[in-house]
């Protein structure tokens, strides 16, 4: 799909190609992000070259051994591994409170901690490194009275200024 973009839509102002890059590729990285929750660095990497390639579009530099990293910071583009994080939150969030249909197994309440979860156990790394494994870690950073808002829209609009860490 950036192949597309690249090739259609190279001699477009910045805002009609970040616009194109924000409805056609965006979204599939934030589903991929979710759906895969890739958890190998090289996994990661590949996710971010895409990011990296987007932002080398919309600026019109093409050069790979550019700086993208300020490139993606001069866009207001937030790095993709927070993107990600905020994505998985609202999804998990979205599972507990029953807006959107999908097993929960591996969703225990922690009956000592008000709002937690009991990490899932597993032999393999795969499981580990896996949406509910993985997002259960993040959500225990997540503040109470953010997790105990039952509005979905100001849950997501707060993890805008939830700080992540690496």
């Amino acid at each position: 799909m950036l192949s597309f973009l690249e090739l259609n839509f190279s001699r477009c102002p910045l805002k009609v190609k970040e616009q194109c890059y924000f409805t056609l590729v965006r979204p599939l990285l934030e589903y991929e992000c979710i759906a895969w929750d890739p958890y190998f660095t090289g996994q990661i990497e590949q996710l971010e070259k895409v990011n990296c390639r987007a932002a080398r579009f919309v600026t019109g530099n093409h050069f790979v051994n550019t700086e993208t990293a300020k490139k993606k910071e001069n866009l207001g583009w937030p790095p993709l591994s927070d993107r990600e994080s905020r994505l998985k939150l609202s999804m998990f969030n979205k599972i507990r409170h029953d807006l959107i249909c999908i097993p929960c197994e591996d969703m225990i309440p922690n009956p000592r901690k008000p709002g937690q979860y009991v990490y899932p156990s597993s032999k393999t790394n795969s499981h580990l490194g896996s949406f509910f494994p993985s997002t259960i870690r993040q959500w225990k950073s997540v503040p109470f009275e953010l997790k105990s808002n039952p509005s979905f829209d100001s849950f997501k609009d707060s993890l805008v200024n939830l700080p992540f860490t690496p």
